[in-house]
């Protein structure tokens, strides 16, 4: 284990060669939005701000929730509020992943939603992609491979600086993307869930989006991602599992029918990066809400071409109030056991491992 850390660093001294600008985590960060005095916080809770500056043998734990539905936009509003909420009471940190459609709507529609946003301690802003973008995974409707590289950089820092048109999958005159996200939240989205891979499509989009300020993208795998590994000059957040507990939908015991598989994925390797995942709509969906306007088997991704029915959504059925009661158990126990095993998990935030690498 130590050769193995010894090579990341060097890994990651590296990639500091190339010159990055320095970021203060702690700068970025809102100051706002204490959690509760009520004594309903754990003590020993994760704190946003606790400086990461070495790892040791534990399994590092980041909470994370991926935003996307604006087919049931209310209950969207109403479930990230609600997961702020539960983070707050705990004082432990969540990622919370957002999408150029679901930001621009909840500037319009949830205003004070984003100021929690921007100034929750507990709350730190990435950016993902999802249909009509024709460069999430296999989407690419628009032949983005076959264009020459002026012009696909072009078009790419068109999507990243203009809202996406949701029916005809192009770039609008309106501000959009992850510039308009950055200067919503005013700090750059500290991960990018694209631009991990080799193809001349990724590499430019992680080129523009480093060019803004990000400082992470990400992949997932069977082998994981260590920590120190970089794709295209972006670092890249470590995951040994992706924990995705919204996939078992009975109430059962967390420890040994949750946590014990991923557990088991993880062995003895230490230090471990555990990442439990949400997406908001796993708490009142049993099925992507979009999936059946951007592809005509939505299980199977079978690629629609534009221009779509933004009305075609249906069937997407809702979860009772029973299952939606299961997963909001399932995420609070999830911290609660977290917070109460500290000899083997810790709750880190992004803005740790950015104070780890010294950013």
């Amino acid at each position: 284990m130590k050769t193995a850390w010894f090579t990341a660093c060097a890994g990651l001294l590296a990639w500091f060669a190339m010159g990055c600008s320095s970021t203060s985590a702690s700068t970025d960060a809102g100051a706002d939005g204490s959690a509760p005095t009520d004594g309903s916080a754990l003590d020993g809770g994760a704190d946003a701000y606790a400086p990461l500056t070495k790892l040791e043998d534990k399994v590092y734990v980041e909470f994370i929730l991926n935003v996307h539905d604006w087919v049931f936009l209310d209950d969207s509003i109403a479930t990230v509020n609600k997961v702020i909420d539960l983070h707050e009471q705990y004082n432990v940190p969540v990622e919370i992943y957002l999408t150029d459609p679901m930001i621009r709507l909840y500037v319009s529609k949830a205003p004070s939603l984003v100021e929690r946003l921007k100034t929750s301690k507990v709350v730190a802003i990435s950016y993902h992609v999802r249909p009509p973008a024709p460069y999430y995974s296999d989407f690419d409707w628009a032949g983005l491979k076959s264009m020459g590289d002026s012009e696909l950089k072009t078009l790419l820092t068109s999507y990243e600086e203009h809202a996406i048109d949701l029916k005809t999958g192009q770039p609008t005159s309106d501000p959009g993307g992850y510039e308009f996200l950055k200067k919503t939240i005013g700090y750059a989205p500290y991960v990018v869930a694209s631009g991990a891979g080799k193809d001349k499509v990724s590499t430019t989009l992680a080129e523009i989006y480093k060019s803004k300020g990000a400082l992470f993208t990400l992949t997932h795998s069977d082998s994981g991602t260590a920590w120190g590994q970089t794709a295209n000059g972006l670092l890249m957040r470590p995951e040994t599992v992706d924990f995705k507990t919204y996939e078992i939908k009975d109430d059962v015991d967390f420890e040994t029918v949750v946590l014990k598989p991923a557990m088991d994925q993880i062995g003895s390797t230490r230090p471990a990066w555990l990442n439990v995942k949400w997406h908001e709509d796993n708490f009142y969906t049993s099925g992507t809400p979009w999936g059946n306007v951007y592809y005509s088997d939505a299980k199977a991704k079978t690629m629609k071409p534009p221009p779509y029915d933004t009305s075609a959504y249906e069937p997407v059925p809702k979860k009772t109030d029973a299952e939606k009661a299961t997963q909001w158990k399932r995420h609070e126990t999830a911290m609660q056991y977290m917070l109460a095993h500290p000899e083997t998990y810790q709750v880190i935030s992004i803005r740790d491992l950015i104070t780890l690498a010294g950013l």
